[in-house]
């Protein structure tokens, strides 16, 4: 992997670009700050298997318009074929490793992309892509947990009513790791494979990949402190949703062996993500 990052690092900038550290990568790539000249970029890596999920050229137009509503870093050079990219460095921190964050600023960056009136060229379609990622868990045996097809039937019994909504652009893994505090205070998106037009709320659900309460809070800053039951609903199901999508991948991730190359235990990731389920379905009972 080593020979393969200076690689591909010496053809992006001429054999002029420093590799200073990796940053800690996500389930579907490699990423490394590179100085050039004295300026910092960031380079992405993807996995196989991200090659296999995500389409490329789809990805990089849809990061073009992030690009043009300034909401996230300078593309400099884009593989469409490797999934290699390389970003203009944002200097500051995700959200995930800051000190602190503003939720009321983290709406206010997904409201300026929902309400951009720009519309990717595909819909995400997320219950193609959750059968998709579930089919292919299936073939490495029965590794569900025991109240798997509970969480399961309730979102299928609701999908008329999640697909029934407004579709808008969409990050749709707009999770703190791919949200950044710049050092001047300034929200900016990253990480744009999965984007299309969807739910707004389906992002609102994706920032609560490491605590469903911070989703919920993020949501009630959305809708200014008055989310309506349907929006709850919503918010819930659609957590319920792609935490079980998640917990699908991160099977099929463990049985492909790829857990050597993250560093990753790919079963436990399953197993977290299986406990946020439930956790989303407990906030799903108790909507009034």
């Amino acid at each position: 992997m080593e020979n393969e990052v200076l690689e591909i690092v010496n053809k992006v900038f001429n054999n002029q670009g420093t590799i200073l550290e990796p940053l800690v990568g996500g389930m579907m790539n490699k990423s490394f700050i590179v100085e050039y000249y004295n300026d910092k970029y960031v380079l992405y890596i993807s996995t196989d298997q991200a090659n296999e999920m995500v389409d490329r050229q789809l990805e990089k137009d849809n990061q073009k318009l992030i690009i043009d509503l300034g909401l996230t870093s300078k593309n400099i050079y884009f593989d469409v074929e490797k999934g290699i990219k390389v970003n203009e460095y944002i200097e500051g921190s995700s959200l995930d490793k800051a000190d602190s964050y503003d939720s009321k600023k983290v709406a206010e960056l997904l409201k300026t992309m929902h309400e951009s009136g720009k519309l990717s060229r595909e819909n995400y379609e997320p219950f193609k892509r959750f059968i998709a990622y579930e089919d292919e868990a299936k073939t490495f045996g029965d590794n569900f947990e025991a109240n798997y097809p509970v969480l399961r039937k309730e979102i299928f019994d609701n999908k008329e009513f999640l697909e029934s909504q407004k579709l808008v652009l969409c990050h749709n893994d707009a999770q703190k790791s791919n949200i950044v505090k710049s050092s001047d205070g300034k929200y900016y998106l990253i990480d744009f494979e999965f984007m299309g037009n969807n739910d707004a709320i389906y992002d609102i659900a994706t920032f609560g990949n490491g605590k469903v309460s911070e989703g919920y809070n993020l949501l009630v800053d959305y809708y200014n402190g008055n989310p309506t039951a349907d929006q709850k609903r919503r918010y819930y199901l659609w957590r319920i949703f792609v935490s079980l999508q998640w917990h699908n991948v991160a099977i099929v991730k463990h049985f492909r062996g790829e857990g050597k190359v993250h560093g990753f235990d790919f079963l436990k990731v399953a197993e977290f993500f299986f406990a946020n389920a439930m956790d989303a379905y407990k906030g799903l009972k108790e909507v009034k």
